[in-house]
């Protein structure tokens, strides 16, 4: 019987009920159990049926009949997104008088006698007393596998930790700064995950020290020092924060499904290689991709799965009471160790001989190998390339646990834990040479995410794990780690006290074993597929309320990128949006040109737009245009800036029957490791009525896109006081022949003047977004309301009086900023309040004056901001009576205080 099955067997009554009040605290969710007849010999087994809405379903266990069950735990890509920092305290000296120095640098820093690492370190602790630790470290010249000085490095952090605790005194700061940690494209060295992993645990551990680990691109401590000090007053929801590039980025957990793809292997198999897969999550994965594909397959493990077969049956007290008499005896910590092993060693013989079963004897090999013995795993990978060749995919699954406090752990078990993972990989890697595995997925750690209390050496070897695959995937290696939680039936979750302590503590999701391979193959399928993510972490409703009380806010930080683009699961950046893109007819380096058909069938949201009693695209969505080619062009990157913008003549249709066919054609300027710039220009032919050529590609909009990495993070705004406010009609709405907008274009409620310029909300209309706009990365909604503010005054028409509010056109933008990656249907879905601002307070739409329009969240956050705009003023609607002056041909502009581009059209 395998371990997973007899964890089930020992789920009883009382368990059951324990596992239905843990799974059940969220929302929605029902739970049921069902006696069952236990498969072998023990108690009854009680089989949990979980249902919650809106998660992805896994299929039913051991192959078993019944409905899917929906999914626990969201999968959640990681990556590094720009933050802005608000900070009221004059930054502090980042050495202060008396602090202790960690570093394996050169550098000397004034008045900061770096400590000793060697066996005198816990006694100069000791002597010192420090009241401020700072681990300084260099990694411009460090391979992506650890240097024995580093691993000495980061024992000295552990050690100095614990020296601090045995004096019953921790420090009033312990701070950690990582010199070249990270470049300037946003790829974390290999080994910065030790540190800041570590960080990220002792700052649970430590909640009234303050814990922080910067990562900085900078290679010198002159240039990252004022960055490391503002973060000493600074919140980072997470204990680390990255300087790359000149922006300061923090982790997104960004909730993505992924795509499903169907990604089989032909029917001659592929070669796996499972590095400590014999046992627990790892054999009941194998199985599962057994069942499925039957790959040759080589385990490698230090288990002898032969060794002691005898006593294979024998009961642990028995067992015990033998060894611990005789002539040579065991101590019972020895006698339970070696118990231990013999109920190892039947786990991996089972699983060899499930495997064997469905693969064939001849199929599956098992090494016997210690992975922190980097000449044993030379041999033994030596052995397998040179029978199989290439290695289709190499799971590497090693690992081992030993939770408890600084003050309370060993430093032996700190490095046992550590060493497991960190030394066994770098030992693969070395192994493997230039003959590395097409794939290589990582098993790590919700823990490496967080940070977790009592694994300050856990949690550090698998944030190892996250930054070492997002490294080698920078560098065309297609390496994945997937951050597990605790499973529920196998692993350390499984034990009847880590069950009973789940059940208490409700801050981990108990994940059921069929759920796990679920998410396994569809991470692997992904791979295959060439879409891999780097790095992914799964968690769910209890994880999630551990991190909101842990960090407030922090959920919110990591929405706003999870709203603001559907992103493929295996893309390095969002997928380029589709809306205005038909067909890409021309492709070559450096340009593309899109067909685009509008019509009044598929873009009846044009209807509500009319321009001189035509439907008209109006012209803030031509951003989306310009951003959608751009997006194409230079794929996972995101539009931040679109400026000098053009609107040269209307995109108009005229006749219900008659599509108007458009290129959009993408040209790229610039492509650096910051940023790409792309021009644009929309063109359409006019036709007679007959159908006749008349011009050929007439100019519409043109346009110029800046893309990044990753959305820009917002600045910050002063919301004004209502003080002077005076209501206005906005004209737009008013029947008139020039410009009349309705239905989803009524997008703005209490427009106004005020002292400083004019202001209203954002009111979207959410149904029409969800129907039209749901695909768009640009908030073009938002940004045709703003625009619509900065014509809102009163003007004084000759011989009609005051009164009188302009109809407007826009025909230049110099800048639109986009921040924070929102678009309409992400800000409506999540009924995000938003106030629109324009400035300045007397303005002449078309002398070409400097202006502003802004639009910000009730947090203060900047979403968009547009910059001189241009336009022509095309008649005046009166305020109280709602009639329509067109303006005279030939007249000179209105006096009015504020006429600025709408979003009317183009």
């Amino acid at each position: 019987m395998s371990a997973a099955r007899q964890d089930t067997t020992l789920l009883g009554a009382e368990g059951a009920r324990e596992l239905i009040a843990f799974l059940t605290r969220s929302d929605g969710a029902t739970a049921t159990t069902v006696l069952e007849r236990p498969v072998r010999q023990g108690g009854p087994v009680h089989r949990l049926t979980l249902r919650r809405p809106g998660r992805r379903a896994a299929a039913p266990e051991d192959g078993q009949a019944g409905p899917a069950q929906p999914h626990l735990l969201d999968r959640h890509v990681l990556r590094l997104a720009p933050a802005s920092a608000h900070v009221d305290t004059p930054p502090p000296d980042l050495f202060p008088a008396g602090a202790a120095l960690l570093t394996n640098t050169g550098y000397r820093v004034p008045g900061v006698e770096p400590l000793p690492l060697d066996e005198s370190l816990e006694n100069t602790i000791a002597r010192a007393r420090p009241r401020h630790i700072r681990v300084l470290v260099d990694l411009h010249a460090e391979q992506a596998a650890p240097s024995e000085a580093l691993l000495d490095l980061h024992d000295a952090m552990f050690r100095t930790a614990k020296a601090c605790m045995e004096r019953a005194q921790r420090p009033q700061s312990f701070a950690v700064v990582v010199l070249g940690g990270v470049d300037a494209a946003r790829v974390p060295h290999a080994c910065t995950g030790l540190f800041t992993g570590f960080a990220k645990s002792l700052a649970l551990e430590w909640p009234d020290t303050s814990v922080v680990a910067v990562v900085h691109e900078a290679r010198d401590l002159i240039a990252a020092e004022p960055d490391a000090a503002r973060e000493m007053v600074t919140e980072q929801f997470l204990p680390v924060v990255y300087h790359a590039g000149g922006t300061r980025l923090l982790w997104q957990a960004v909730a993505e499904p992924g795509e499903h793809v169907e990604a089989r292997p032909s029917a001659r198999g592929y070669t796996v290689v499972a590095a400590g897969g014999a046992r627990g999550i790892g054999a009941e994965l194998l199985l599962a991709l057994a069942r499925r594909d039957r790959p040759r397959l080589h385990l490698i493990g230090s288990t002898d799965p032969d060794g002691d077969a005898a006593d294979a049956q024998v009961e642990r007290k028995d067992f015990i009471r033998t060894r611990t008499t005789g002539p040579q005896p065991m101590t019972v910590r020895e006698a339970n160790m070696a118990y231990d092993r013999l109920g190892s060693a039947r786990e991996v013989r089972a699983t060899l001989a499930a495997l064997r079963e469905v693969c064939g004897a001849d199929r599956v090999s098992y090494h016997r190998c210690d992975l922190r013995d980097a000449d044993d795993v030379h041999t033994t990978v030596r052995r397998i390339t040179d029978a199989e060749g290439t290695v289709d995919l190499l799971l590497n699954i090693a690992g081992t646990n030993r939770a408890a406090s600084v003050e309370q752990k060993r430093l032996q078990d700190f490095r046992t834990v550590r060493d497991l993972k960190v030394r066994s990989y770098a030992h693969l890697k070395a192994a493997f040479g230039s003959r590395q595995p097409r794939l290589w997925c990582n098993f790590g750690s919700f823990v490496g995410f967080t940070g977790q209390t009592g694994e300050t050496d856990y949690g550090a070897a698998n944030d190892y794990f996250n930054t070492a695959a997002l490294h080698h995937s920078a560098h065309e290696t297609r390496e994945f780690t997937l951050g597990w939680t605790l499973w529920r039936d196998v692993g350390l979750g499984a034990t009847p006290l880590m069950r009973t302590f789940l059940a208490k503590s409700a801050q981990f999701t108990a994940m059921p074993t069929a759920e796990g391979v679920d998410h396994f193959l569809h991470e692997l399928d992904q791979a295959i597929h060439g879409q891999h993510t780097p790095v992914t972490v799964f968690f769910g409703d209890a994880e999630r309320t551990a991190i909101e009380a842990a960090a407030p806010g922090y959920l919110d930080f990591c929405r706003k990128a999870s709203g603001s683009h559907r992103t493929p699961a295996a893309s390095l950046g969002p997928r380029p949006p589709e809306f205005y893109v038909d067909d890409i007819v021309d492709r070559a380096p450096g340009r593309l040109t899109v067909v685009r058909r509008f019509g009044l069938d598929r873009d009846a949201y044009l209807r509500e737009h009319v321009v001189a009693g035509h439907p008209t695209l109006p012209g803030t969505f031509v951003p989306e245009l310009a951003a959608e080619a751009a997006m194409h062009l230079v794929p996972g990157r995101v539009p931040v800036v679109i400026e000098d913008v053009r609107l040269e003549s209307f995109l108009r249709v005229y006749k219900a029957d008659r599509d108007e066919v458009k290129r959009i054609k993408a040209r790229l300027l610039s492509d650096g490791p910051r940023e790409s710039v792309v021009a644009v220009e929309v063109t359409g032919d006019v036709l007679a009525p007959d159908g006749r050529l008349l011009v050929k590609d007439r100019r519409h909009f043109t346009a110029r896109v800046r893309l990044r990495d990753e959305p820009v993070a917002a600045p910050r705004w002063e919301h004004w006081d209502d003080h002077g406010a005076e209501p206005l009609a906005d004209p737009y709405h008013v029947p008139n022949p020039a410009v009349l907008l309705s239905g989803v274009f009524v997008s703005t409620a209490g427009t106004r003047t005020h002292p400083s310029g004019r202001r209203a909300h954002y009111a979207p209309d959410r149904s029409g977004i969800d129907r039209w706009f749901s695909g768009l990365v640009v908030p073009s909604v938002l940004l045709d309301g703003l625009a619509r503010v900065c014509v809102l005054d009163r003007a004084e028409l000759p011989g009609h009086g005051g009164d009188w509010t302009p109809l407007a056109v826009p025909r230049t933008i110099r800048r639109i900023d986009l921040y924070g990656g929102h678009t309409d249907a992400s800000l409506a879905a999540a009924g995000t309040r938003v106030e629109l601002y324009s400035l300045p307070a007397r303005l002449d739409l078309e002398s070409g004056a400097a202006n502003r329009a802004v639009a910000v969240t009730a947090a203060g956050d900047v979403v968009l901001q547009i910059k001189d705009m241009t336009g022509v003023v095309l008649g005046h609607v009166h305020q109280t009576t709602g009639a329509y002056r067109e303006r005279p041909r030939g007249a000179a502009p209105a006096r009015t205080a504020t006429p600025q581009a709408q979003e009317a059209t183009s």
